[in-house]
C-alpha cells in the first residue's frame, strides 16, 4: 500500500481549529508530512546531525482482516536496537469525557491531540518500557506477544477490542524500519523529532513536536510559520502510519 502524499494545494500548512476539548487532553503533537527527497534537506536546516541517528523497529498487532484497526484501536511494539523497547495499547480516536478517571492518573497514560493538515485526532494510549530481547523472543514466535504488555494494557486492550479478541491470538505485522532524530531547532522553543519510515512502496519523512497542552494554542499558531522559516513544505499523508504499516506486509501468526 503505497502512502498516497500529495502536496497541499496552497503550498503552505493550513492550521486548523483547535478543538474545544483541548484542556482535556496532556499533550499536543504537531506534525508535517514531507517527501523523502526532502528529509535530508529539512535535517540539515534544523540543525540535526545525521551522524546521531537511531534506528527503530516497529511492529503491529492485529487480525489478518485489520478488525482492530476499524474497533479504533492500535497495539504496537517498537524496538530500538540494545536501548530497550516499549509497548503501547492506542485508542484513536478517543474521547477523553468518557475515560475513567482512574485510568487517566496511571504511570504512562497519556490523552493527545494530533495535529494534521487535515484537523485534530483525540488519542488515548498507555505506554510501558521492556527490555529489547523480549521483544525479539515475541517477533520470532518463541513467546506470546500478550507477554509484552502489562495486566493494565491488557484491560485497556480488552475494554475496547471487539469482544471476544485476545492479545495472544493476533497477528503480527512488520517490521517498519524507522531512523529517527531528535533535537531543537532555531525559532522553535520545544523539542523536535524527525523520523523517516521505511515503508516499501514509499518512505515517509514525518517532522513532529509534542508539546504540553497549555502551550499549545501558541504553538498551533506559530507552527506554520517555524515550517515557512525552514522552507518546509508539508505534504497530504492521507493513511497514518499505522494504517500503512499494517498494509506493507503480510500478517503472519506472532505465536505458535
Amino acid at each position: 500500500m503505497a502512502p498516497e502524499i500529495a502536496q497541499h494545494p496552497s503550498g503552505r500548512y493550513a492550521v486548523p481549529d483547535v478543538p474545544a476539548y483541548l484542556d482535556a487532553c496532556d499533550t499536543v503533537e504537531l506534525k508535517a508530512v514531507l517527501a523523502e527527497s526532502e528529509g535530508s534537506r529539512a535535517a540539515h536546516s534544523l540543525g540535526f546531525d545525521l551522524a546521531d541517528v537511531l534506528t527503530r523497529q516497529v511492529y503491529y498487532l492485529d487480525t489478518p482482516g485489520l478488525a482492530l484497526e476499524a474497533a479504533g484501536v492500535i497495539v504496537r511494539v517498537r524496538r530500538t536496537g540494545d536501548a530497550g523497547a516499549d509497548t503501547t495499547v492506542r485508542i484513536r480516536p478517543a474521547d477523553p469525557a468518557a475515560l475513567e478517571p482512574e485510568l487517566r492518573r496511571r504511570k504512562g497514560f497519556n490523552v493527545e491531540l494530533d495535529m494534521g493538515p487535515d484537523g485534530f485526532v483525540c488519542s488515548a494510549s498507555l505506554k510501558t518500557r521492556l527490555a529489547g530481547a523480549t521483544v525479539v523472543a515475541a517477533a520470532t514466535g518463541r513467546t506470546s506477544p500478550g507477554a509484552l504488555f502489562t495486566p493494565r494494557q491488557r484491560r485497556l486492550f480488552q475494554a475496547y477490542a471487539p469482544v471476544g479478541m485476545a492479545l495472544d491470538g493476533l497477528c503480527l505485522f512488520g517490521p517498519v524500519r524507522v531512523q529517527r532524530l531528535a533535537g531543537t531547532a532555531r525559532g522553535w522553543q520545544h523539542p523536535l523529532t524527525v523520523q523517516m519510515w521505511e515503508f516499501p512502496a514509499e518512505p515517509v519523512v514525518e517532522l513532529s513536536s509534542k508539546v504540553a497542552a497549555a502551550d499549545a494554542a501558541a504553538a498551533v499558531a506559530r507552527w506554520p510559520s517555524f515550517l515557512d522559516l525552514h522552507r518546509v513544505i508539508p505534504r497530504l499523508f492521507r493513511h497514518t502510519k499505522a494504517q500503512t504499516a499494517l498494509r506493507a506486509s503480510a500478517p503472519r501468526p506472532a505465536f505458535g
